[in-house]
């Protein structure tokens, strides 16, 4: 609804095309409409503003006083509206401006994080606002231009682009095993203290392992369940136990030598990631050059653990 002061911007737009051409076939020409919709839209302005706009006959048309001075203002109008147009082009077409992202804390600390250093080195117009948090994020309704999720998407709302798999594996610190022992089978696992986490099926009492495809449903009963990948690491790294980390957060540790693979031949059923952001047609240029840079990164990020 307008305010009983506002004029209508069409009405506004007409005018300023009559006041170029100072004919309305030209006028009408100009905007690609009717002759008869120029004359109409006119004389809306005239019953709008109480005042006689333009004098008009069979050869030309002249401007009154008043619609000098209305002319001035609907080429502002038009200005600034070709204004718009250009900036919203011209951004289409640029790397610059901000990116929010949503990722998981693990996801953040090992991969995303370090990539989107690397991206805003190659792009240094863009700003990134990473959201870091362990739980699944709405693009939509918490205003991220993209979120990375695991497992399930689940809304026809979103796009999803698959960027890998996470294999989980087995992992403690050697203190622990040159103290306890390096299990040889799945089934000597219940004899260690077990670090689980409630992701797990039955809150984190079944681990199901697999070898060469193989499946071994494992019963345990946990020393520690906990929610949080980086509460597990810590607890292993502290010579507490046996658990499953992603190959992406145990691997680097294996590196360090802060932790040692158990049952190396062993590993959880792997689990998706997901790049995931709302449709949008066609995608701005920062989106486009977003996902060109990080999806193949984190494929070969991914595939190497």
């Amino acid at each position: 609804m307008r305010s009983a002061q506002s004029l209508p911007p069409d009405a506004l737009l007409a005018f300023d095309a009559l006041a170029r051409c100072l004919s309305f076939t030209a006028a009408a020409n100009d905007l690609g409409c009717a002759k008869s919709r120029i004359s109409q839209l006119v004389k809306e302005l005239e019953q709008e503003l109480v005042t006689v706009l333009v004098l008009r006959n069979t050869r030309r048309v002249v401007l009154t006083e008043s619609g000098q001075r209305l002319a001035a203002h609907a080429a502002k109008l038009r200005l600034l509206l070709a204004g718009i147009r250009t900036d919203i082009e011209e951004s289409k077409d640029k790397v610059e401006g901000m990116l929010r992202i949503g990722c998981s804390a693990g996801l953040a600390q090992q991969l995303v994080g370090p990539l989107l250093g690397e991206l805003v080195a190659e792009f240094p117009e863009l700003q990134i606002a990473l959201q870091v948090e362990n739980r699944v994020l709405d693009p939509v309704s918490e205003g991220l231009d993209f979120t990375f999720r695991t497992r399930n998407v689940h809304d026809d709302r979103l796009v999803a682009r698959p960027v890998g798999l996470v294999w989980e594996k087995l992992y403690a610190a050697p203190d622990y095993l040159e103290q306890h022992g390096q299990p040889q089978t799945p089934e000597q696992l219940p004899l260690h203290r077990l670090i689980s986490n409630t992701y797990y099926t039955d809150n984190g009492r079944e681990w199901r392992l697999e070898y060469r495809d193989q499946p071994f449903n494992l019963k345990l009963r946990p020393a520690i369940i906990v929610d949080q990948y980086a509460v597990v690491s810590n607890i292993l790294q502290d010579g507490h136990g046996i658990g499953l980390l992603p190959s992406y957060m145990g691997q680097p540790l294996v590196e360090k030598g802060l932790l040692a693979e158990v049952l190396p031949d062993w590993r959880a059923a792997g689990w998706p990631v997901f790049l995931v952001f709302a449709y949008h047609q066609p995608l701005p240029r920062k989106y486009q050059a977003f996902m060109s840079f990080i999806v193949p990164r984190l494929q070969t990020a991914l595939a190497s653990v």
